[in-house]
């Protein structure tokens, strides 16, 4: 066995275990600190990994801003749990969602960007320094937004029909998400090692096969019924109302695993690295573990609206 192979088998089961205890305790408390702290602390690490990205082409994006704006995103997600005001949490709740936060952030942070720009740099690569900041606060503020948002999304009314709701569904349904891009990332991983025959993309990921992204469907649909099936055995509840909600979600999320990871390739090959840190031994970086969340995060969330 591949070095590389054995560290991601072993690095990847921990890191999984971790999460899946946290995780699994925040669906079960419905508290979600848990995902708070993820959330932050996987933002901040990826936020540094994607400037150094930056740097590495000469662009200055700025990491201050991108940080502040990508945490404050990441807190004012977890400001709509009625926890934090159980008392007044409708009235708190509704006055928290028509006020514009989000592109208030995104406009300061720009603003922000744009002054300390100025005063470093003058004129020079201002266009693309501006623009690769903005990018990595949409790219990692947003996901990581919509993630914890998805963390704490409750049922719509009768949507369990006469059954009974349980208050945890969006914890749920986030633990059920990253079975659905891994376990689709882990088969395209090996179905493509085994299997792979047609490049998928090669100016980007020359690694990437058709075949792998066949057996991302296979993966991606095994694990979210998989970890369906472990929430009805274990909590007696599912965060779907009917059998054909999972194939679907699986159908569709699990091919982010792939687009997410050739995002992030298209990133790393204009900075021309290899992988975009080296926090994490047999994966790389940050973002080399979390690109599929990042890209599914908002599939994801629309879906369990619709869903």
């Amino acid at each position: 066995m591949r070095v590389e192979l054995r560290q991601r088998l072993v690095f990847g089961s921990l890191i999984g275990s971790v999460l899946l205890v946290v995780l699994t305790w925040d669906a079960i408390s419905d508290r979600h600190w848990g995902a708070l702290v993820l959330g932050v602390g996987a933002v901040i690490l990826a936020a540094r990994e994607f400037r150094r990205l930056t740097v590495n082409r000469a662009v200055h994006a700025r990491l201050a801003p991108l940080v502040v704006v990508a945490v404050g995103l990441v807190f004012e997600a977890h400001l709509h749990d009625p926890w934090w005001c159980p008392e007044h949490a409708g009235a708190a709740r509704e006055r928290l969602a028509a006020s514009p936060v989000v592109p208030l952030l995104l406009g300061l942070g720009m603003f922000w960007t744009a002054l300390a720009q100025m005063q470093r740099y003058a004129t020079e690569q201002f266009i693309a320094s501006l623009g690769a900041t903005t990018f990595g606060m949409l790219y990692l503020g947003v996901s990581f937004n919509l993630l914890e948002r998805l963390a704490l999304l409750d049922a719509a009314p009768g949507y369990y029909l006469a059954q009974a709701e349980p208050a945890n569904r969006g914890g749920m349904l986030l633990l059920v998400l990253l079975a659905t891009v891994k376990f689709g990332d882990i088969a395209a991983y090996f179905g493509g090692r085994a299997f792979g025959r047609h490049r998928l993309s090669p100016l980007i990921s020359p690694g990437k096969t058709w075949e792998g992204f066949a057996f991302s469907f296979v993966g991606a649909v095994g694990g979210t019924y998989l970890f369906t099936a472990l929430f009805v055995w274990g909590l007696g509840a599912s965060p779907f109302n009917g059998w054909w909600q999972p194939l679907v979600w699986g159908l569709i999320l699990g091919p982010m695993g792939v687009a997410g990871d050739l995002v992030e390739s298209a990133l790393k090959r204009d900075a021309s690295v290899k992988d975009s840190g080296t926090l994490v031994p047999g994966f790389g970086g940050w973002l080399d573990l979390a690109d599929a969340l990042i890209i599914a995060a908002p599939v994801a969330y629309l879906l369990a609206l619709v869903l």
